[in-house]
């Protein structure tokens, strides 16, 4: 089958055609969410008639921010980062537009598929993989299938409170940034790359701004292990490709957390499809939905 897969986030779009054999990339472009949702969608019909135009195609796949509803496809809950967002029927919008079906899914959760077919999951039976990026989320995969939970929403673990604040307003990137302009203003970081950068030469106020995150990411992380003792967690996002100075410190932390038995049986580690691993999971998602139809 031919599908057409799309990776929505709030800066840019990712979109792939993933063949039996081959996936063909195309340029990303600009995400205009913060705008307005229907410049969105414009935008994705005009890259779908531009591939249309050259291959021959099955359906589109979606992975997504935002919640999900897994019944319907419809964009559940989004952030302000999303404006109008919320409603939008995917599925509804592409099949009156191409008679296309479409399949439509949470990023993380896409990312957790994609992760556990193709990437640093497709070894295990059950892994966790959460994303740290402007946000934190999660997905549980059990037994090759997303544990979704009674609203359909199981993993959302950025809104955990810790210390009377969230999750993900503690350990995300952005509040890595947050947290270095308010501790240290005159440093300046632009952005995670340039506080790592930062460690690599010495400096101490970077470092100890990335050791109280990575403090509170092992705390989470060793709550999920606790609760559902995964053979892998997952660790997702740009940052995740900081091995030596955000892995490794991780690992250790957990491992002073946590009854050594517990530690020993999850393998702890970084995404290996990168920002790829949602359009992954969500041709393998259409691929379970439609391939028999």
């Amino acid at each position: 089958m031919n599908v057409l897969c799309f990776d929505i986030g709030g800066t840019e779009i990712k979109s792939m055609l993933k063949t039996s054999d081959k996936a063909i990339f195309f340029e990303n472009f600009e995400s205009k969410a913060s705008e307005d949702a229907r410049l969105i969608v414009d935008d994705l019909f005009a890259r779908i008639r531009e591939v249309k135009a050259r291959y021959d195609l099955d359906g589109i796949a979606i992975s997504t921010a935002g919640m999900v509803d897994s019944k319907t496809g419809i964009i559940a809950y989004t952030n302000e980062n999303f404006k109008n967002y919320m409603g939008l029927d995917w599925k509804k919008e592409i099949y009156e537009e191409f008679s296309l079906p479409t399949l439509v899914e949470n990023d993380v959760k896409a990312a957790a598929m994609g992760e556990f077919h193709q990437g640093a999951g497709k070894d295990f039976v059950s892994t966790f993989t959460l994303t740290v990026g402007t946000g934190i989320g999660g997905a549980l995969i059990l037994d090759g299938k997303i544990n979704r939970g009674a609203s359909g929403q199981a993993g959302e673990i950025g809104y955990m409170d810790f210390f009377g604040k969230s999750f993900e307003s503690l350990a995300s990137t952005s509040a890595l940034l947050r947290r270095a302009k308010e501790d240290y203003p005159a440093k300046a970081y632009a952005n995670g790359k340039e506080i790592f950068e930062a460690i690599d030469k010495g400096d101490e106020d970077a470092k100890a701004l990335v050791g109280t995150m990575t403090d509170i990411i092992a705390m989470g992380i060793s709550h999920i292990m606790l609760i559902v003792n995964p053979e892998a967690i997952i660790i997702g996002g740009g940052i995740s490709q900081q091995e030596e100075l955000f892995i490794d410190p991780i690992r250790e932390k957990i491992k002073g957390l946590l009854p050594q038995n517990i530690y020993e049986s999850t393998t702890i580690t970084s995404t290996k499809l990168g920002n790829k691993s949602g359009m992954y999971g969500a041709y393998h998602l259409f691929l379970e939905k439609y391939k028999d139809n």
